[in-house]
């Protein structure tokens, strides 16, 4: 009787933790949303490589931004590039100069400042941003040039 007990109430228990999972999860989607729209929500940051970067500007016009200090943008940076210093006074006045309807791209030296503006960008509404693996480090490293 007490196994039986102990097992019912076992059962009761992995229930109620299912059912706060998906209420809490229906939440933080937004009330309204269905299962299909959550599933729908696409991610806006993409962390590419050095080759993949290189191929979207042989294809097109795109908007890369260098956020590195300006020292560092003065040693060398990727052709085409922006410089958007992440620490400058006109940041957001920089940023406001991107058309957020069209992809951005991103880096820094190593990845860690590119990876705080691509969220920056997002919560600032962009809807496509590519952010560079390794920065400019893994630019160098496999071969590409800089200015």
């Amino acid at each position: 009787m007490r196994k039986k007990v102990t097992h019912i109430c076992s059962v009761i228990a992995i229930m109620m933790m299912a059912l706060s999972c998906n209420q809490a999860t229906s939440q933080q989607a937004s009330p309204e949303a269905s299962v299909s729209e959550v599933q729908e929500q696409k991610i806006v940051i993409n962390r590419i490589s050095s080759d993949e970067l290189e191929i979207a500007m042989s294809a097109q016009e795109i908007q890369l931004v260098d956020v590195r200090t300006d020292r560092e943008w003065e040693s060398g940076h990727i052709k085409g590039a922006k410089h958007f210093e992440m620490n400058n006074v006109n940041w957001q006045s920089q940023l406001e100069t991107l058309d957020k309807d069209e992809p951005v791209y991103v880096y820094c030296a190593k990845g860690g400042r590119s990876a705080r503006c691509a969220k920056q960008l997002e919560e600032a509404g962009f809807t496509i941003i590519y952010d560079l693996k390794g920065g400019l480090t893994s630019w160098k490293a496999s071969g590409k040039t800089v200015e």
